[in-house]
């Protein structure tokens, strides 16, 4: 389930994902913003939050804009991983003056097959205020703190899970051309890499490939 609270132009919303979601609307519904709020995230963990604000223009151009003036979006996941794992991810960030920001709030907790709750951590403004795990690394207040956490073994699972997470347009003219060497293991947004990726698979899943190529 995702939560988007001043977002772009979603002041607020919950929507909760299946094996095959659509998106359907009108231009402008929001539903291209809906998608780069996850997008975010992996951009935040991949490079860092500040770099991915910057690609999109700054806080102000992501925060949603209302005669109320809201300072800040909020973005919460209610997830489960095929390891058996679930629980919430979620997390808060305030505009500051001159373009500036800061997490004012992160929090993130991981069940293990419905039982009682055992690993969790919460941020507030850098500051690690409360966690299950004694030693844990320094936060910041221009980063999130799952980058740093992924470093311990019960929070690493689900950092690899939204740190890999894929958004694609695919572009037919980039997708015929010949393209350069590449591994294959990441498909490119725009799916120039296709052909290698396609390869790769044929050689370690050989009836996987020919699932593909039959659809």
């Amino acid at each position: 389930r995702v939560v988007l609270s001043n977002y772009k132009s979603i002041k607020e919303c919950s929507v909760c994902l299946g094996p095959l979601t659509f998106l359907v609307g009108q231009n402008g519904s929001g539903k291209s913003n809906f998608l780069d709020s996850l997008r975010l995230i992996t951009d935040g963990l991949n490079t860092s939050l500040e770099h991915a604000l910057r690609d999109r223009g700054g806080i102000n151009e992501v925060r949603r804009r209302s005669s109320g003036h809201p300072t800040h979006f909020g973005i919460r996941l209610d997830w489960h991983l095929p390891n058996g794992t679930e629980g919430l991810y979620a997390f808060r960030v305030g505009a500051q003056k001159r373009g500036g920001f800061e997490v004012q709030q992160e929090e993130c907790r991981v069940f293990s097959n419905g039982q009682i709750q055992e690993h969790f951590y919460k941020v507030e403004n850098g500051v690690v205020m409360k966690s299950s795990v004694e030693v844990v690394p320094p936060a910041s207040g221009d980063r999130l703190y799952l980058v740093a956490a992924a470093g311990l073994p019960p929070f690493r699972p689900l950092y690899d899970a939204l740190s890999r997470m894929g958004f694609y347009n695919l572009n037919p003219d980039e997708i015929r051309d010949l393209q350069p060497p590449d591994t294959g293991e990441v498909l490119k947004r725009d799916g120039s890499n296709l052909a290698s990726v396609l390869g790769l698979i044929e050689r370690q899943s050989p009836d996987l490939h020919g699932r593909i190529v039959s659809f």
